[in-house]
């Protein structure tokens, strides 16, 4: 976890350098999540590096023919950096940035605890961390609705082990008070 941390350091430490005077990149957007309910607050820390930290529900359902069905719901935090690779493309074409619209790449540290607030369908672990490199796109339009789709390899850990695959994460949601710019 030490290895974890002192990674994410170096590469905010890294973005920050790079960072330019004229900020292309929202102050603040809080958005509400519809798919993954939950609220999000992502903010400026670059010229077009943002960090978005969220709180979310997890839903699982677990059932079949013949046999009980259980379903939870489970709370879990996220911390995600995220670089916008298309700003500068998309402004040469006339097309919106606003509210952070565009492209980006982005280093994802999520967790999921094991326990349900609702529900009564246990997970064997305690946790799920999963620490993903990932591409996303996210939109956002005039009356604040907004989507965002982002996948890419990552590292699942749970308190028995670990292992590797990719991650496909969808939202759908409004930006609260609508995209600022």
């Amino acid at each position: 976890m030490k290895k974890v941390i002192f990674l994410l350091v170096i590469l905010l430490s890294a973005f920050y350098v790079n960072a330019q005077s004229g900020k292309l990149v929202e102050d603040g957007l809080f958005k509400i999540n519809a798919l993954a309910p939950g609220v999000s607050y992502e903010f400026g820390v670059g010229s077009k590096t943002t960090l978005n930290l969220e709180g979310f529900l997890g839903f699982a359902l677990n059932g079949g023919f013949g046999r009980d069905t259980d379903f939870g719901l489970f709370p879990g935090l996220a911390a995600e950096v995220r670089q916008y690779i298309n700003f500068d493309r998309r402004l040469r074409k006339g097309k919106n940035i606003s509210g952070n619209t565009g492209n980006y790449i982005s280093f994802l540290n999520q967790m999921q605890f094991g326990t349900p607030i609702i529900g009564n369908l246990e997970y064997a672990s305690d946790y799920y961390y999963n620490i993903v490199l990932a591409y996303g796109l996210q939109r956002t339009y005039k009356k604040g609705f907004y989507f965002g789709l982002a996948f890419g390899p990552g590292i699942f850990v749970n308190e028995f082990d670990a292992n590797t695959g990719v991650l496909i994460d969808a939202r759908l949601g409004w930006v609260i008070g609508g995209r600022k710019k």
